[in-house]
Parts: C-alpha cells; structure tokens; sequence
C-alpha cells in the first residue's frame, strides 16, 4: 500500500519537473588567446631563432585548430593590415622562413599549449623589414552550427615585425621621416574666403597661400611617409603659439607604426587652454568662449622623433603652420546686437535719462 503511493508521487514529481530540449546544433561559443601578440626581431642572415607561443582554447568545446603563415603590408593612410601571398622568391617571402613544429592540432576546452617554430633566415633574405602574421584558425565541422545561421569564426593572429640588419653603413641623404600633410581640415576652413585672399595679393605680390579656420582648430590633419627600409614609430607634439609667442594649446601626436615605403594618417586631436577668466563658468559655456575668442594669426609648430627597430635616429622634425582664426559667425551676431543696442541708446538717450532719475529720486 504505502509502496503503491510512494511510486506515484515520485511519478508526479518527475513528470513536474521541466526539461530544456537540448539541440545537437546548439552553437557553442568559440574563442582564442594568444601570448605574445606581436614579436619584433632584429635578425642577420643565415640566422636561425627558436621561439614559441602560449596558445589557450577559451570555447566551451574541443577546437581542431590549423596554423597558417601569410606575409602582409599595410594600407595607404589608414594602416589597415592587407594579407598579400604573391611573393614566391624567398628571399622577400618571409613566411617561407617559418616551420612550425605542429601546425593542425585540437585544444580541449580551457587547455593551454605552447606552439613551438623555428624562423631560418636565408643568406639572400633582402635587408629591410619584414612583415609576418600567423593564424590560429579553427577548422570547424558543420555540426558545429545551426543550420542556416551565419558562421562566425573567429581567427586569432600573431604579428611578426622582423627587421634584417646588414653590417654594410646607410646612406643618411634621404630624409627617413617625411612629413606629407600637415594643416587643418577643409570642414573647419573658410575656403571660399582663402581662395579670394590667395587670388587677391597674387595679382599684387607673389603668390601667396592662407589657411583661415572658422573658430579654433578641433584637429589637425598630419599624414607622415616612412622613407627608410624599416619600420618606424613616430610620436610628438603639437604646440599652438598666438601671435604674441604665447603657448594657448597643445595636442599630442601618438606612437604609431609606419612600414616601409608607406604613408600614415595621424589623429590629432586639439582642445584649448582654459584660461582663468572663463573657469568659474560651466565647461560647455567656458569652451564656447574659448572658441569663439579665438581670433587672430596663430602658429602651430609640430615636433616629431621616430625610433625605429635598430633605435632611434634623426634629430626632432620640426615643421610649422601659420594660420588665421575668424569666428566670423559668432562675431556678427555680436556686432549686430552691439550696434542694435548703441543705436537704441543714441536714440532714446534722453527718455533713458529721464527714467534713470525717476528711478534715482532725483
């Protein structure tokens, strides 16, 4: 009897309890690590170096992982990575100098493993830099997705920035560090009124050119060219002076990476100096004022040094821009509303008077 009950309520309470469904195609969620990310080598020909990479599966299922090798180069102005094989002579074909000791593998979930390789630099590898990255790329069968879903995959890379040094001396001639652009974008100009001024005094003088801004200056466009066979890093400084010689702003210019032969954009973004006037007020008011006070003929004096992969080299870069300010907008409204009041004042002077004294009790 009591049997009897026992088994029914143990039959209630199991057909109570919910069960997920459990899908076969359930995607999992996938990721990589590496360490290092980036390897920067100084290398001679002939010269053989052994190294190796901590690689960790972070998914939540076993990943059959391939590893492949691809030389890159970078994109004109922006330096985004563009993957290029089409080099086959060894000598420039840089992943052809790698072996790795195990190159299709399968981490379990969390497992870490060190990814051993060898890079064999050829006796003919060309001097200059070299460009490698290296892909941790799992090779996933279908069942791991839903069907119909888009499959992201996600590839992790190492970056490999190899320098061959030669022990023959470099030509100094060429200027390394070149500087392409520096000035003020077109969207924060007056380039109607420049061209005006520029075509003006041509027909007087020599030819002459005028950068004018609208207000102060948010940023400034810099674009650099690394001219030499190495890649380089360039970092600095932008040093805004009035027309008194007084510094009113700076702007840092950020490390970034240039390879051989190729133009960058630097951001530089540029923020005025407060100054003690305007800092009781609140900062959108104060930052307005500042803005629209800026006026006149300023100096914007860039400083640049580049290290490189053997060291730094060069003295500072120094290049300047001279430009104007005219807030015109801000100053018409003010003119306007100046003038309006004067008149209104001239004109009704006396009655201004009048009501003055009666106010006074005089």
């Amino acid at each position: 009897m009591y049997g009897k009950l026992l088994k029914y309520i143990l039959f209630l309470l199991l057909i109570s309890i919910p069960f997920k469904e459990i899908s076969a195609q359930q995607p999992s969620s996938l990721g990589l690590s590496v360490n290092p990310q980036i390897f920067e080598l100084d290398v001679w020909p002939e010269e053989t170096i052994n190294k190796k990479i901590k690689l960790k599966n972070l998914s939540e299922v076993p990943v059959p992982i391939e590893v492949r090798l691809t030389d890159f180069t970078a994109e004109e102005d922006s330096g985004e990575m563009i993957f290029d094989e089409s080099l086959q002579d060894i000598s420039v074909a840089s992943r052809k100098w790698f072996e790795v000791e195990n190159p299709n593998l399968i981490l379990e979930t969390g497992e870490r493993r060190e990814i051993n390789f060898t890079i064999s630099v050829p006796e003919n590898a060309e001097i200059g830099g070299h460009y490698v990255t290296m892909l941790f790329e799992p090779v996933l069968p279908s069942f791991y997705f839903q069907e119909g879903q888009l499959r992201h995959i996600p590839v992790i890379g190492v970056l490999f920035l190899i320098s061959v040094k030669t022990l023959t001396l470099e030509s100094e001639t060429e200027q390394k560090l070149e500087v392409v652009e520096f000035d003020i974008p077109k969207e924060e100009r007056l380039v109607g009124l420049e061209d005006f001024l520029s075509k003006a005094v041509g027909s007087i003088a020599q030819a002459a050119e005028f950068t004018i801004s609208k207000t102060s200056p948010s940023k400034f466009l810099l674009k650099l060219k690394n001219n030499d066979i190495y890649h380089i890093r360039p970092s600095g400084k932008v040093l805004i002076y009035n027309i008194f010689g007084k510094k009113v702003g700076e702007a840092e210019v950020s490390q970034r990476t240039i390879l051989p032969g190729r133009t960058r954009q630097f951001p530089v973004e540029f923020s005025l100096q407060t100054p003690e006037i305007f800092k009781w007020l609140p900062a959108s008011i104060a930052n307005f004022l500042v803005q629209n006070f800026f006026i006149g003929k300023y100096r914007a004096n860039l400083e640049l040094q580049a290290a490189g992969p053997l060291g730094s080299f060069g003295p500072t870069i120094l290049t300047a821009l001279t430009f104007f300010s005219l807030p015109w907008q801000f100053w018409l409204v003010f003119l306007i509303i100046l003038g309006t009041m004067t008149i209104f004042m001239i004109k009704y002077r006396q009655r201004i008077k009048l009501s003055l004294r009666v106010l006074l009790g005089r």
